[in-house]
This record gives structure tokens, sequence and C-alpha cells, in this order.
């Protein structure tokens, strides 16, 4: 299965956002799970990193029809995030350069048939 996530939404928030500069120390999205599939790590990490990092998850995965909150530190001035999420069918899907400051505050829905509400 195919499952499209929310951060071509975050990308497309952040072209239309006016106000998208650092004023917190940290940014948090809302993500509904909408897929049908349950996520079981969600990994995001600085884009100026190498690495990932650890399973952010504060559960053991996000069930269909739960929301998961991620909050991000942009505390350094770094709004941009690379980010990765493993479902329970084996779907891994990575997105980069992700804005996160200018999607402060947002909610998304992930969706395995029509892609990001």
């Amino acid at each position: 299965m195919t499952i499209r996530l929310f951060a071509a939404a975050l990308l497309a928030a952040a072209a239309l956002s006016a106000s998208a500069t650092a004023q917190s120390v940290y940014s948090q999205v809302t993500v509904y799970n909408g897929s049908g599939v349950a996520i079981t790590a969600v990994f995001a990490g600085p884009s100026s990193q190498p690495d990932w990092g650890h399973n952010i998850l504060d559960t053991a995965q996000v069930g269909s029809g739960e929301d998961l909150v991620v909050t991000l530190s942009n505390e350094d001035g770094e709004c941009f995030y690379d980010l990765g999420y493993d479902f329970a069918d084996g779907d891994v899907f990575e997105e980069y350069q992700v804005d996160i400051c200018a999607a402060n505050g947002q909610r998304f829905e992930i969706t395995g048939t029509s892609g990001v509400k």
C-alpha cells in the first residue's frame, strides 16, 4: 500500500504561510492517522544532521483513527527537518527539508486512498 503523508502538506503550508518565522523554541503539528495502518515508529532530525536519531513516539504505535502530536525543537534556529515514518504493514515514508516552523500549530491527516488532507 502506498501511503502519502502529511509532509507534502507541510511544504504547501510553508509556501502559503506569511509568518514562517521561528518565534518559539518548539514547533508542534498534529497528525491524524486515517491510513488504516498503524504507525510503529517516527523519526525526525534536523536536515543539517546526518542521522535520524531515535524513535520519537511516546507510545508503542499510533493506530488508525488516532492523533499523533509531534513536537520538535527549533532552539538553534533549525526549522528544516527530515521526517521518517514506519508502518505496521512494512511501508516506510521519508520526507526531507520539511519547514516545521511554518507548519507550527497545524493539523494534517494521513490517508491511505486519497493522500493528505
